[in-house]
């Protein structure tokens, strides 16, 4: 059975539905068995990091394989600049029509937030590519900083780190102390670079109320609830 793409979800329970008869987890809304109150990649997270993990939410979900996900990879990785171009207009449109609909219910599961800042590419030389599509993104470029660059720390698939990340060069700490922030990137399966970031904002001082994915790789195991493109 297909699953149909809903372009923008009409209620905040849509934003990460459960499945029927689960639960979902209280940090990234993934369905869990009935009972079971955070995820198991969630619950290793927040062990590997010694935090309590911050609200984490995805535009879309989607299968590898998938046009989403072709989509995702393509932008980054194929060889051809113009395919390169097209995605990224289509990812930013996308999103650009998200934030404009979802923008509020975003506030209302994560909290407002002053400024987004990006998660730094693991290997990338020059803006990572959810800095790219942030800065296309009017409601979003508007109040981007730029607060983070790649750490001596290593991240995995489900390996966080709170060391992954550290502050960019010129970011005063005093001045984190009032900043709201929210986290992006571009791609996320089990949230461990996403918290890994928001884990070295926290603990140089800021407040940071969630982080928000374009989009989110399910397992095979998943059922898929896309709600995004």
């Amino acid at each position: 059975m297909t699953a149909t793409l809903r372009t923008h979800p009409a209620r905040l329970s849509e934003l990460n539905p459960a499945a029927p008869g689960a639960d979902q987890c209280r940090v990234c809304a993934r369905s869990t068995p009935a009972g079971i109150p955070v995820c198991f990649c969630c619950r290793v997270v927040a062990e590997q990091l010694g935090l309590p993990l911050v609200p984490l939410v995805a535009q879309v979900e989607y299968r590898v394989g998938d046009r989403i996900h072709h989509r995702l990879r393509a932008y980054k990785d194929d060889p051809v600049l113009d395919v390169r171009a097209q995605c990224r207009g289509h990812l930013v449109d996308d999103l650009s029509r998200w934030m404009a609909v979802c923008g509020r219910l975003l506030d209302q599961r994560i909290g407002a937030w002053s400024v987004v800042t990006t998660v730094p590419s693991s290997c990338r030389p020059g803006p990572a590519p959810a800095e790219l599509l942030v800065d296309g993104v009017p409601a979003l470029a508007s109040r981007h900083l730029r607060l983070l660059v790649r750490g001596p720390g290593s991240l995995a698939h489900l390996g966080a780190d709170r060391t992954a990340f550290t502050l960019a060069p010129g970011v005063d700490r005093a001045g984190l102390a009032g900043l709201a922030v929210l986290v992006f990137d571009d791609t996320t399966t089990t949230g461990a670079a996403a918290q890994s970031a928001a884990a070295t904002l926290r603990l140089a001082g800021a407040q940071v109320v969630g982080a928000l994915a374009i989009g989110r790789a399910l397992t095979p195991d998943r059922p898929l609830h896309a709600v995004g493109t």
